[in-house]
């Protein structure tokens, strides 16, 4: 029988049968480190994107209560949830002692991570996570403590920057003082313990071996830092780390940039909906020649054309690259009710569930197959001028989230071929090619109840 571990990794990454084989022999191993470690154990893998990555193995510790209360086999890993696991695959480097958010318990824990190679290439890191409990009470330890007063360490050569965090390196490369303003900037970035004596690997910004004394910038754990490594000579120190916080300047930046390219991104996504839309009304054309039919023919396709507008609504813009799913579907049915029920159709429908940020394409994507659902719904479920509701559910999960389209209609037979199906098939076709998500019918004399699901992108 398949693994779960392998499973995982050839449905969510581009690994090779050998590299997934490597990441299933630690399987028997987990148990034992989480019980030595007394910590949860896990193995993350890069996802196929690049965007986030899965989980594909767990252990709990016995000897120690689990920070998890279920399996998260299977769960998707958003960078900044877990700077430590994202520091690690960005600089293939272990990263040692960093905070993060257990999901989906909501608990405060610390990570240590440990990369995993397979023939020099990077392919998964090993997680230790622990409880955060006594974070405060290290942190109040090191304020009282105060970094870089020891060792004869001159202060006075770096004057000029002690606005800026300062880290002193000693010949084996661990720190070997620093200034508050480094304490500040690593404690806001969620390391936990005492800079003094740590390895430099553990907290410089980039794999950085060459002391060239320039400016660099790279974006590490959930911040975008400039920062160069230049020679010293005082004391026991021989290197000194100077790091600016550039993330506020960056994000202005971006914010910036996505206003002045708002307008291009619109005109950009308008385009490719309406060729979309004149492909399916070309193939709507060909179907007949009744005068009735053709009237209902358009009223289908500027309602497809409204359920894709739905997703460049600033209503639903929730950052640059994300909208709102459940209030993309609330336009939808608001579209619903304005182009294709009169007031005579005693008809309901609702839209509810858990929202889901997602990337503009998913949501046009997801709009347009409910749109056709609905449409399908309204048309065959309720003859003769009926009485009835539809639901439109959406349930947020990881990796795959799904909706369900439900009505208390007639139903139907799914083998017997009905007049103006494309609805359907079309609506099918978007699920399987476009969302990569299975598609899942179930009609009888109760009703229909129609559920898809989809990766969140």
């Amino acid at each position: 029988m398949i693994s779960a571990t392998r499973m995982l990794c050839q449905k969510y990454t581009d690994l090779t049968d050998g590299e997934i084989a490597h990441i299933e022999s630690y399987n028997a191993l987990l148990p034992a480190l989480a019980n030595a470690e007394e910590a949860d154990v896990f193995i993350d893998c890069r996802t196929s994107t690049g965007r986030s990555a899965i989980v594909v193995c767990e252990a709990k510790p016995q000897t120690v209560p689990s920070n998890y209360e279920s399996t998260i086999l299977g769960m998707l890993i958003q960078w900044q949830d877990e700077p430590a696991v994202d520091r690690s695959f960005r600089l293939q480097v272990p990263t040692v002692g960093v905070r993060a958010v257990s999901m989906p318990e909501d608990r405060r824990i610390v990570q240590s991570v440990e990369p995993i190679f397979y023939e020099e290439r990077l392919i998964a890191v090993l997680i230790y996570e622990k409880p955060a409990m006594a974070v405060e009470a290290v942190v109040a330890q090191q304020e009282e403590h105060p970094a870089g007063e020891k060792d004869g360490l001159d202060w006075a050569g770096v004057a000029d920057c002690l606005g800026e965090a300062v880290i002193f390196l000693n010949q084996e490369g661990a720190v070997c003082g620093y200034n508050q303003a480094a304490g500040t900037l690593y404690r806001d970035m969620g390391y936990i313990g005492d800079l003094m004596g740590m390895p430099g690997s553990n907290i410089q910004p980039a794999a950085l071996a060459e002391c060239d004394g320039q400016w660099h910038e790279s974006s590490v754990v959930n911040r975008t830092l400039q920062y160069r490594r230049v020679a010293v000579t005082s004391g026991t120190a021989r290197w000194a780390l100077i790091i600016r916080d550039l993330t506020g300047q960056r994000w202005l930046e971006q914010e910036l940039a996505f206003q002045k390219t708002a307008l291009r991104e619109l005109r950009h996504r308008m385009k490719n909906s309406l060729q979309m839309i004149a492909n399916i009304t070309r193939n709507r054309s060909y179907e007949t020649n009744d005068p009735t039919a053709i009237q209902t023919a358009l009223l289908d396709t500027a309602n497809r054309l409204l359920s894709l507008t739905a997703t460049l609504d600033g209503v639903v813009q929730v950052s640059p690259e994300k909208v709102s799913l459940l209030q993309v579907l609330e336009q939808v049915r608001k579209y619903t009710f304005q182009t294709l029920l009169t007031p005579a159709r005693s008809i309901t429908i609702r839209v509810w569930g858990q929202d889901v940020a997602v990337s503009a394409d998913c949501a046009a994507s997801v709009a347009l197959v409910v749109n056709e659902l609905v449409q399908n719904a309204l048309k065959h479920a309720f003859p003769a001028g009926a009485a009835g509701e539809v639901d439109i559910q959406l349930q947020a999960g990881r990796p795959l989230c799904k909706v369900t389209v439900g009505d208390n209609g007639v139903g139907f037979r799914q083998e017997a071929v009905r007049p103006g199906g494309m609805g359907l098939e079309l609506a099918a076709t978007i699920v399987r090619e476009k969302l990569m998500g299975e598609w899942k019918v179930d009609s009888g004399s109760g009703g229909t109840r129609i559920t898809f699901d989809f990766l969140e992108q």
